[in-house]
């Protein structure tokens, strides 16, 4: 019950971040951050419902682990997404200290990557 408030305390959240974006007073660019993050915990907090409703009815609960990893593939992919259109757009600058963390992060996934073929 209190994920099912959560949502709609988001929804809302977002309905009026909708209207203030419109009267101009939210970037879309940080509205854009907001959205993808709301949809994020939706996603987790369904996965949360779910694997409570599975341990009540004695149902196998692995099952909800393939959908988070799906999810987290597919919350990486649209990272990845907006990092390469802030690259372009020059929002992030060149000597920002995260930028070789991530680069080496990124390395390091692709060598994981690599070992599943």
């Amino acid at each position: 019950m209190g994920t099912d408030l959560s949502t709609e305390t988001i929804n809302r959240g977002i309905t009026e971040a909708g209207a203030r974006i419109k009267s101009g007073e939210i970037d879309p660019y940080v509205l854009r951050e907001f959205r993808d993050a709301v949809d994020h915990i939706r996603k987790t907090a369904w996965a949360v419902q779910e694997w409570k409703e599975r341990q009540v009815l004695k149902r196998d609960t692995a099952t909800v682990i393939p959908l988070l990893v799906t999810e987290r593939i597919r919350r990486g992919t649209q990272l990845y997404e907006a990092l390469a259109t802030d690259l372009r757009s020059k929002n992030i600058h060149p000597d920002a200290a995260e930028i070789e963390e991530l680069t080496q992060a990124i390395e390091k996934l692709r060598e994981e990557l690599k070992q599943l073929h």
